[in-house]
């Protein structure tokens, strides 16, 4: 039988934490044996969740006592910085929450520690748990379509609390010390990642970036970033003020002979002899990307390599995108991104 995998879970704030839980328990070795969180509420429903964790207040003593595997990391942005710093320096690997961290210089901090201590940084994003993302990728790269010329990803919603946000969770997304700048952080992310997976790094970025509804004091609720690289383009749009009932995440992947749609279990493959396009079931991922307990498991035992966008080295990449798309919208200027 498989040694168990003991997690800690560090930071309850960030609600993807309570799909990432059931996420990582799909793998049978995971054990969830601890959590940590400031906020007493938060600490009650990991108890309600995980009855035989231990949850506490005080995360050294955390710890210090379990000796984990993994820590889960699931704060604010720039709260995760510190405890991905401080769950490596305990010679854990570590978890974190997308989009990585608050800006370039702590998402630097986050990797180099991981480096420092040999240890594995795995960035979760919940789209990596859509089949239809690895396939739609793989296909656009595959070149049976040809060139892939565009990608382009567009995240939205009406706003945290029109989706159902926790009070935590909302806190600190419209508080930009601890998000990065609203919507432009929360949502440009995505589409930075994919197209750091999908692209690489590109030459310079253009971003614009404003407060166009919210009235709250926010970096930004809409945001679009524009991409150039050697031969293709990048288009990112990040909004918390559209009122829609489309998916809230939508990538489309422009090829020379088609265009490519993940969504969910299928993609829509549209070619000039099915403009309309064809929606096709795509066949279930590797094992080793059924779940996010499958792909720790996986990677913890060898039997994989960083995969895509949960690779910390692209989320890195897309890290760099970001701030330079941010100091694009700021200035009025096309940036360079950064590459070290």
């Amino acid at each position: 039988m498989a040694e168990p995998i003991r997690v800690v879970v560090l930071g309850l704030s960030h609600d993807h934490v309570w799909g990432n839980i059931p996420n990582l328990q799909a793998n049978p070795q995971v054990q969830i044996v601890a959590g940590w969180d400031v906020d007493p509420e938060l600490r009650a429903r990991l108890m309600e969740r995980v009855p035989t964790a231990d949850v506490v207040d005080d995360r050294h003593r955390l710890l210090h006592d379990h000796y984990p595997d993994v820590a889960l990391v699931c704060g604010s942005n720039a709260e995760s910085v510190d405890l991905v710093e401080e769950a490596t320096s305990h010679g854990c690997h570590v978890i974190v929450e997308k989009p990585l961290a608050n800006d370039l210089a702590g998402g630097r901090r986050m990797v180099a520690a991981a480096e420092e201590a040999g240890v594995k940084l795995i960035v979760n994003w919940p789209i990596c748990w859509e089949p239809a993302l690895w396939a739609a990728a793989d296909l656009a790269r595959s070149g049976q379509y040809g060139k892939l010329w565009q990608v382009r990803w567009r995240s939205s919603h009406n706003g945290p609390e029109s989706v159902g946000c926790s009070r935590q969770f909302i806190d600190w997304l419209y508080n930009d010390a601890e998000c990065g700048h609203g919507a432009f952080t929360d949502y440009t992310c995505y589409g930075a990642a994919v197209c750091a997976w999908l692209l690489g790094t590109p030459e310079s970025v253009v971003g614009y970036a404003d407060r166009l509804l919210k009235t709250q004091s926010v970096g930004a609720d809409n945001a679009v970033l524009l991409l150039s690289y050697d031969g293709a383009f990048g288009q990112v749009e990040a909004s918390w003020t559209q009122i829609s009932a489309d998916p809230p995440k939508r990538g489309l992947f422009h090829c020379a002979e088609a265009l490519i749609e993940p969504y969910g279990n299928k993609i829509r493959i549209s070619t000039v002899d099915q403009p309309a396009g064809e929606w096709v079931e795509v066949p279930a991922p590797p094992a080793h990307l059924a779940s996010l307990g499958a792909y720790l498991g996986a990677l913890l035992a060898g039997e994989c390599e960083p995969a895509g966008i949960l690779d910390a080295q692209v989320a890195l990449r897309a890290q760099a995108i970001m701030e330079a798309g941010w100091e694009a919208a700021v200035s009025g200027q096309a940036q360079d991104v950064e590459t070290s």
